[in-house]
């Protein structure tokens, strides 16, 4: 599912991002929440000051999360060799052409808008794009703030059933605006067992993919512009995988609580047909490490990568 959408001065434009003019405009808004809620409530509310004040992992993700092409979402995961990088989907940026621009990324809660400064890959297979943006030396307060709020990766945490997990976005679920919502309600759990992942393809009918993802499956509430949103472990506050799709229009049966927790506790196939999807770090790692072994990646781009990977920050 391609979780990305423009706001209304660029509906001409839709169709590049999954969705046409027509349909968009078709929309049923009152029951917009409907087609992608998770559990008896929808979960993705608004970022508020309060939430900010409470809670230090999410106040930390919430200002390393930018819009990106205006209708995706996008984290900055931190320094890198100098540069400063930024992660989202593949279907978000599925090539350097597409996020090139002077204020591709915009980090609504610091003021700060960015262009790209370089591209290092996209890959459907991991649904994952990583590029630089432009920060200018000059720019010493900016940098101070991009290096407390990094959000990097875990690269070797596995998940397991029952994890409690955060996304930040800009999801249109009852969210016309666009404005930044979050999800960290009882549904957003991982629901796959411990350690589990398949390749698997996307279960959208609305708007599917063109190709498989490395998959883990979670009850979060996500929708169109929450594309490239991070997935946070709430308890510990490391990013453990990244949105790509979901099951659009969602089954009634999940709006029901009973019916998630039986699903919990009994797992079924609806595990893999019925819920939220991310891609896991681990997988992640994985397979950038599987391409950088046999060559497939530039070697001008092999630096960054190996230092992303290994969790090399640049020094203060």
């Amino acid at each position: 599912m391609r979780l990305i959408i423009v706001t209304f001065l660029s509906l001409i434009s839709l169709k590049v991002y999954g969705v046409t003019p027509q349909e968009f405009l078709s929309f049923p808004f009152q029951e917009l929440d409907l087609r992608y809620q998770i559990g008896e409530e929808w979960g993705k509310k608004p970022v508020t000051e309060e939430d900010l004040q409470k809670n230090p992992y999410f106040r930390r993700m919430a200002n390393a999360t930018a819009r990106v092409r205006r209708g995706g979402t996008g984290f900055y995961i931190g320094k890198y060799n100098g540069k400063f990088i930024m992660a989202t989907n593949h279907h978000v940026c599925p090539a350097e052409s597409y996020c090139t621009g002077k204020e591709v990324v915009e980090f609504p809660l610091l003021g700060y808008r960015a262009g790209m400064n370089e591209f290092y890959g996209s890959w459907p297979e991991i649904d994952l794009a990583l590029f630089a943006i432009s920060v200018e030396p000059k720019e010493k307060e900016t940098i101070d703030i991009l290096e407390k709020i990094a959000s990097p990766f875990a690269f070797d945490n596995n998940l397991y059933r029952g994890e409690k997990l955060l996304t930040v976005g800009f999801g249109i679920a009852d969210n016309m605006l666009q404005k930044m919502v979050a999800n960290q309600d009882s549904d957003c759990i991982v629901f796959s067992g411990d350690k589990e992942y398949r390749l698997m393809s996307d279960p959208d009918a609305f708007n599917p993919s063109d190709y498989q993802a490395w998959s883990f499956s979670n009850g979060c509430d996500v929708s169109h512009g929450d594309s490239g949103s991070a997935m946070m472990d709430r308890d510990t506050g490391q990013v453990i995988g990244i949105i790509w799709t979901g099951k659009i229009p969602k089954s009634s049966k999940v709006q029901s609580k009973a019916y998630l927790q039986n699903l919990l506790q009994n797992p079924n196939e609806d595990i893999w047909s019925e819920l939220s999807y991310g891609v896991p770090a681990v997988h992640m790692k994985r397979y950038l490490n599987e391409q950088l072994a046999n060559g497939s990646i530039d070697e001008s781009k092999q630096i960054i990568l190996r230092a992303i990977l290994d969790g090399r920050f640049d020094a203060k």
